[in-house]
């Protein structure tokens, strides 16, 4: 580890750059003050996992916070994902995420204690994959309907943000907007951002920039004990949202 005299310089430094104070760092990454003014003043060495939360919620690279490298965005870093294990075969458990949880997610983000205090569990049905990263997310609200709120969404770590598009459903987790589960489309290369939608027509599109993305997770499937109606009001409403979309790519 390097120097605690060096990482908390590096810690005030970028602390001071976006123009928060202590108190205001300690409540977004969920640290108590105190510990952060012992990290700024060297008297104590962060845990792994504060070190990655602090570096999500700063928005840097784990190298620029520990050994002042050059400064990058977390997504183009290599990924701390934290994933629960069987311990004899080291299988991936699936992670549930609810929605009392999900105001914790991303202050909880990269903290291995955080996440293993979730629920989780395997799903031993063929369909679903076993060599993929899979999370269950319960979503809230009426923006996609016919899901209802309440569903449980699984889904699949997604690797790279330019492989999120084409229309498909997915859990976002962002730096100022929470989760969100939308359908997106991928506009890098005209307008250089996403455009999410809602199956709800009473919820209009949007344009979202990559830099608030800090995970994105595919959906492949869902749970619910209510079961969803599916109206011809939606179908209608879905395939203007797709001529619209077509009509933009034109």
């Amino acid at each position: 580890m390097a120097d605690p005299t060096h990482i908390g310089s590096q810690l005030r430094h970028y602390r001071k750059q976006r123009g928060w104070t202590q108190t205001e760092l300690a409540e977004r990454t969920g640290l108590k003050r105190t510990a952060l003014g012992a990290y700024e003043e060297g008297r104590a060495e962060p845990r792994l996992a504060a070190l990655v939360r602090l570096a999500h919620v700063l928005d840097v690279s784990l190298d620029a916070l520990v050994l002042g490298g050059t400064e990058r965005r977390m997504e183009q870093d290599v990924r701390v994902l934290p994933i629960p294990v069987e311990g004899d075969s080291g299988r991936e458990r699936i992670s549930a995420v609810g929605i009392k949880a999900a105001a914790g997610y991303a202050a909880g983000l990269g903290d291995p204690e955080w996440m293993a205090a979730l629920p989780h569990f395997n799903l031993p049905i063929p369909e679903i994959p076993q060599d993929r990263t899979l999370r269950f997310f319960q979503i809230e609200g009426d923006s996609m309907l016919p899901l209802p709120s309440g569903t449980w969404v699984l889904s699949e770590f997604v690797e790279r943000l330019d492989a999120m598009g084409g229309g498909r459903p997915h859990i976002l987790s962002t730096r100022d907007d929470g989760l969100l589960f939308k359908r997106v489309e991928n506009r890098l290369d005209r307008e250089g951002d996403f455009l999410l939608v809602s199956n709800n027509p009473a919820y209009a599109p949007y344009a979202y920039p990559p830099e608030n993305i800090r995970e994105a997770w595919r959906a492949i499937g869902w749970f619910s004990t209510d079961w969803p109606q599916t109206t011809a009001d939606i179908a209608s409403a879905l395939a203007e949202i797709k001529d619209s979309i077509r009509g933009q790519k034109g």
